[in-house]
């Protein structure tokens, strides 16, 4: 099988209390100085790439904010994305939401005698792995309407001005016992912009490793995260195989902080 190279812009979130003994007068974003060389092909996404089961999207309480993306945006022709037991999952087109920002718009038909509950496991576009907002349940019998909404600051990260293909993986779980009962494997959505779609990520900064087919370089520190400091990592897998990397100890100016991440690089 062929290897499909992904690559990963996480954020390595820091407490803001262990950071006390960094300046943080500035609110500018800092370069991380060192090696800035880089010819790699990549992919994308936040650090945040699971999904939580059981938290139904409110998006279909604001599918009256949706509205068609500008003739700039590419469009998507309707296809039927998976079927299971009498679930039907299609995606519709492309919307663009003043507050979620990009999403693909799903029907979803539950003609089975069961209640399901649908989310994305991961969300890819033009190579890059993207954070994705969307869950939702529907009982025995009905429909919906909702929007799965692709991360804007993700996007912005990763160099996307244009979606021109975007990859799924979903999986489908009982809403009662949060079991988790189907899982697709890739579906790919080819956009009209797909030809002429832009892979090439900045991906300057100071390689903190690079061996086994798995390269991750330090890009900068966000000084704007909730949770504190932040140091964006950009990651190549360039590997058979899917990978999760985690940050186990961490020192700042000689003191030991404590880091929040954890991250799945896909294959």
């Amino acid at each position: 099988m062929k290897n499909k190279l992904k690559t990963l812009l996480a954020l390595l979130l820091l407490a803001v209390m262990a950071l006390s003994v960094v300046a943080c007068d500035t609110t500018d974003i800092k370069d991380i100085e060192g090696d800035t060389s880089g010819d790699i092909k990549d992919v994308i996404s936040d650090g945040n790439n699971e999904t939580t089961d059981g938290n139904d999207s409110s998006q279909e309480s604001n599918t009256d904010s949706d509205t068609d993306v500008e003739e700039a945006v590419p469009s998507i022709e309707e296809k039927i994305l998976f079927e299971y037991y009498g679930l039907v999952v299609t995606a519709k087109e492309i919307v663009d939401n003043t507050i979620w920002g990009a999403g693909i718009k799903v029907h979803i038909e539950n003609n089975s005698e069961k209640d399901y509950s649908i989310g994305v496991e991961q969300a890819i576009v033009n190579n890059c792995m993207i954070t994705d907002l969307f869950s939702c349940t529907v009982a025995s019998g009905k429909k919906a309407n909702d929007t799965i909404y692709l991360s804007s600051s993700d996007l912005k990260a990763s160099g996307i001005d244009n979606i021109g293909q975007v990859e799924l993986y979903f999986y489908v779980y009982d809403p009662t016992t949060y079991e988790r009962i189907y899982e697709t494997d890739c579906i790919t959505i080819k956009t009209s912009d797909y030809d002429t779609m832009d892979t090439t990520v900045e991906n300057a900064g100071y390689t903190l490793y690079n061996d086994n087919n798995i390269k991750i370089v330090g890009k900068y520190v966000d000084e704007y995260k909730l949770l504190g400091k932040a140091i964006v990592l950009y990651i190549v897998n360039n590997r058979e195989e899917n990978i999760t990397i985690s940050c186990e100890d961490m020192s700042i100016n000689g003191y030991m902080v404590t880091p929040f991440f954890v991250s799945t690089v896909y294959s």
